[in-house]
């Protein structure tokens, strides 16, 4: 599959955070983020680590003081009903901003007794029929890149070196191409959940005749359908990418395991994402040839998936130095220690910085800067 071309350094993306910090007087910022009292709601999505996984007050704090100390304007809404109540009522409307821009930053939580798949396209979609810009991708990739089987199915077809992957849903048990054939080494997740939710010591398994009870299992204990992929053992690597609307892709960056740093078998759990200082991302040591690779297969994936704005993109480097897509973020962590901003520190930006570019970039790429 032919990539578009993209740069690789930081200047033009220096140059997106100059221009939105000159016009940011005139623009006001939307974030709608889930508090962890949602779960009193919904109190099946702590099977999810629904509450565990909501940004914390002292990372919307900053992000909040990056946006205001260049003097736009920031309203938090604490889920899409709040957000969607200010629309209707029409406290957005009354906002004495010339640009309104929404970003989603809401969570999962995609199982019986907690929210249904497709959440992430509620927010685009509203957004467009209230003439707001929303700084995430549209609603179709919002959906498809919540649901692993399908965009790795697509990508497939289309080229791109993704693992094998098979779909177990509870009620249907396998999804039309089948189970994984006999002795292939594969690795079970949730089809919905960022976070590695759903992922541990036990995920990662040779298939043999119990193979259906195991995936059973682990569906009934995150109460949704699980993903399963061939395995891929080897460094895990991730890439953000920003359009703004020019390419711009990030250095790649390694995930470091705490407690597996040098086992390359070892897979990120939720209990990876939760502990202090449990997973790291120095940048990837790599030749030329395979980092421009890894940027090629990720433009190459951001484009078939239609993805806009900012994306992030990880795979599996195996022993021959050949990546493998496994995984697509539409709305990528970017707290300090996320993986995206470990990338975009090294072309230069300051934390600040880099979450005024995750909207700059947006307003750019719709020529509102």
């Amino acid at each position: 599959m032919v990539s578009r071309s993209f740069s690789v350094d930081g200047t033009s993306l220096h140059e997106v955070e100059r221009r939105f910090s000159k016009r940011a007087r005139e623009v006001a910022i939307l974030l709608v983020y889930d508090r962890p009292d949602r779960i009193n709601e919904r109190p099946k999505l702590a099977r999810s680590f629904f509450a565990e996984r909501c940004v914390s007050d002292d990372q919307l704090a900053r992000m909040i003081e990056a946006y205001r100390s260049v003097g736009a304007y920031v309203e938090l809404f604490e889920g899409e009903k709040p957000f969607i109540e200010a629309l209707t009522n029409g406290h957005i409307a009354s906002i004495a901003r010339p640009v309104k821009l929404v970003y989603d930053g809401s969570e999962g939580g995609v199982l019986p007794g907690g929210f249904k798949p497709g959440r992430k396209s509620l927010i685009p979609v509203v957004a467009d029929a209230y003439g707001l810009t929303c700084a995430n991708s549209n609603a179709y990739a919002c959906a498809i890149g919540r649901h692993k089987f399908h965009y790795a199915t697509l990508l497939r077809s289309l080229g791109i070196h993704c693992p094998r992957t098979w779909h177990f849903r509870p009620n249907q048990t396998w999804a039309a191409n089948g189970r994984p054939p006999l002795g292939v080494r594969v690795i079970a997740k949730s089809t919905f959940e960022s976070w590695s939710v759903g992922i541990s010591a036990d995920s990662v398994f040779v298939v043999d005749n119990t193979c259906d009870d195991r995936v059973r299992e682990i569906a009934e204990q995150i109460g949704q359908a699980v993903t399963v992929q061939e395995f891929i053992g080897g460094r895990e690597v991730s890439v953000p990418l920003f359009a703004c609307p020019h390419l711009v892709v990030g250095p790649p960056v390694q995930a470091l395991l705490a407690r597996a740093s040098v086992d390359p078998d070892a897979v990120v759990t939720i209990e990876d994402h939760l502990a202090e200082d449990g997973v790291s991302y120095p940048q990837f040591d790599s030749d030329t040839a395979l980092t421009v690779r890894l940027q090629q297969d990720t433009v190459a994936a951001f484009d078939a998936l239609e993805l806009e704005h900012f994306a992030r993109l990880d795979f599996r480097v195996d022993a021959s130095d050949c990546p493998w897509l496994f995984d697509v973020a539409v709305s990528p962590g970017i707290s300090c220690r996320s993986a995206a901003y470990s990338s975009l520190s090294h072309l230069d930006l300051a934390y600040p910085e880099f979450l005024r570019v995750v909207i700059g970039a947006t307003l750019a790429a719709d020529g509102l800067i």
